[in-house]
């Protein structure tokens, strides 16, 4: 007789209502996540049900402003077969709060199990602002791989990147991430955007744009001056024809600046001429690796070749000059 009591037990256990899979019942909220969410018109509220043996069970869902069931509990629906997983909530009528979700089941013989969400539906009706912070990880990216980055924006379920390739204005999406983080295998250099996303809804624009487009400063530097002396004739019976110094002429030198499409080149042209040194009374010029000795007196700005001076400031001199 007792070896027929293993096979009759576990014979009763496999008839439905009889026991079900032999474990407790059980639910446990999956949305909102621990983070939390972010909704304005709806949001779907997710959970996962287990051990759930009667074919008339069912799952209550409530909406509370904390985890406190005794107080607060707003009934969002009832009744919801335990073949779902999922409530579509329609928030759009809620004041804007932080609200945790509680979800029941009901099995048979008044045997339940609840849970709450472990992060808060935050409700907002505030429209979404743009997405800030947009760079590209320079760091991070290698060969065709672009990694960009930006700042999480608040409310935003989701974000939508797009790619300007060339910057010509043709904006294309690339693909849509909830992640504040996308990775480009990017055919070429381009410019980079990113939109909100929340209930279908997006930023109205960019925020800030980021891109792999060379950087080219067409901005012109003076960056030296280099002199020449230029023969100044003597007047004849001055007594001090011999100790005069001769004129010097300035010549401005300038630079492109350099970028990754433009090494850099620089140019010359005349400039106005230095007043001569012969201006200020010999005893208080400044001679080769001297101070001046006079307050007044400027020690004349050394004079290099154009191409030595390029060649410094590690840029080039065009070949025809």
């Amino acid at each position: 007789m007792r070896r027929l009591l293993v096979p009759l037990a576990a014979a009763m256990a496999a008839l439905p209502g009889c026991g079900g899979s032999g474990g407790d019942l059980g639910i446990t909220v999956t949305a909102p996540p621990v983070g939390g969410a972010v909704a304005d018109g709806s949001y779907i509220v997710a959970w996962d049900a287990e051990n759930v043996s009667s074919p008339d069970a069912y799952v209550n869902v409530y909406a509370d402003t904390d985890t406190d069931p005794s107080t607060g509990l707003v009934l969002l629906e009832d009744s919801i077969s335990t073949t779902a997983t999922g409530y579509l909530w329609d928030c759009s009528d809620w004041p804007a709060d932080d609200y945790y979700i509680r979800a029941v089941v009901h099995d048979y013989e008044d045997e339940d199990a609840s849970d709450y969400s472990d992060g808060p539906v935050t409700v907002t009706h505030e429209p979404l602002e743009n997405v800030t912070g947009l760079k590209v990880l320079a760091d991070s990216s290698d060969g065709t791989e672009v990694y960009l980055h930006w700042n999480p924006l608040f409310g935003a379920s989701a974000y939508r990147v797009f790619f300007d390739a060339d910057s010509v204005g043709d904006w294309l999406l690339l693909g849509e991430t909830e992640a504040a983080r996308y990775v480009h295998d990017a055919p070429g250099a381009g410019v980079y955007g990113v939109l909100g996303v929340r209930n279908g809804e997006t930023s109205p624009g960019f925020g800030s744009v980021a891109g792999t487009m060379p950087y080219v400063d067409d901005s012109v530097y003076t960056v030296w001056t280099t002199c020449r002396r230029k023969a100044r004739p003597r007047r004849s019976g001055s007594p001090h024809a011999a100790r005069t110094s001769p004129a010097m002429t300035r010549t401005t030198t300038t630079c492109t600046a350099a970028g990754p499409a433009n090494p850099g080149l620089c140019t010359s042209s005349p400039a106005t001429p230095r007043l001569s040194a012969t201006a200020i009374p010999r005893r208080w010029r400044s001679r080769p690796g001297r101070r001046p000795s006079h307050p007044h007196q400027v020690t004349p700005t050394p004079c290099l070749p154009p191409k030595a001076m390029c060649s410094s400031v590690g840029w080039s001199w065009p070949a025809s000059s």
